[in-house]
């Protein structure tokens, strides 16, 4: 017997680069997924309200999930366990050095975005579920140039953003949500991993010009 039906675990990657940091206004809860103390909140939607913010840039692109990711899902069909996605990195390095229009191109065995500057909890996480059309799940972060320090970038003189990650981390036998921001050069918690990664074109990340970038994460079932 052939089955038509191929399905596949996918991601999207919105990009809103604005000036200042837009509000994001959580729905209702999802009664659905009742979460312990320390575990996200799982909300039905989320508005990023952006009418008192000019937005800079947007672009929609495809994500790349790491093997690190997959394979943390095939082991908790068995398991009953996986690392939660709870966590959104930003990095520095994910174009080409001579032209910082054209991302590098991820590959499944990284460990790690190229050059990670910034890693905080996720802002808000919405699902979605129970439908025979849509299965997914949202994360939304948003990264302002006033919050994270100088002295995370490579170029100190002219910092950029081009590259983000998810992490996974281990809620059950390590540390609760929240955790504290971390800024390179300092190490993030051993628990924590890469689980899917997106390069896009440098956006300038210059704290006088107050630049916000807001990143809507979607990883879905794809049929």
């Amino acid at each position: 017997m052939n089955f038509k039906d191929k399905v596949g675990l996918s991601g999207r990657v919105e990009i809103f680069v604005t000036k200042g940091k837009p509000p994001v206004i959580p729905g209702k809860v999802n009664e659905k997924i009742k979460n312990p103390p320390g575990y996200p909140v799982i909300y039905e939607d989320a508005i990023i309200d952006f009418s008192n913010h000019l937005i800079i840039h947007q672009e929609v692109i495809e994500n790349k999930i790491v093997n690190i990711g997959k394979d943390s899902v095939i082991k908790s069909l068995s398991t009953g366990f996986i690392k939660v996605i709870a966590r959104m990195a930003m990095g520095d390095r994910g174009t080409l050095p001579s032209d910082p229009t054209v991302p590098k191109t991820p590959t499944g065995s990284m460990s790690a975005l190229f050059n990670e500057v910034y890693r905080a909890d996720v802002d808000v996480t919405t699902m979605n579920t129970g439908t025979p059309t849509e299965h997914s799940i949202k994360f939304i972060k948003t990264f302002s140039a006033v919050e994270i320090p100088i002295t995370a970038f490579s170029n100190q003189a002219k910092p950029v953003a081009n590259e983000v990650g998810l992490i996974i981390a281990d809620l059950l036998s390590g540390a609760p949500l929240p955790r504290l921001p971390v800024s390179a050069p300092s190490l993030p918690l051993s628990d924590e991993e890469l689980f899917a990664i997106r390069t896009f074109k440098s956006v300038p990340f210059e704290i006088a010009n107050e630049i916000a970038i807001t990143i809507r994460y979607t990883i879905y079932i794809q049929e």
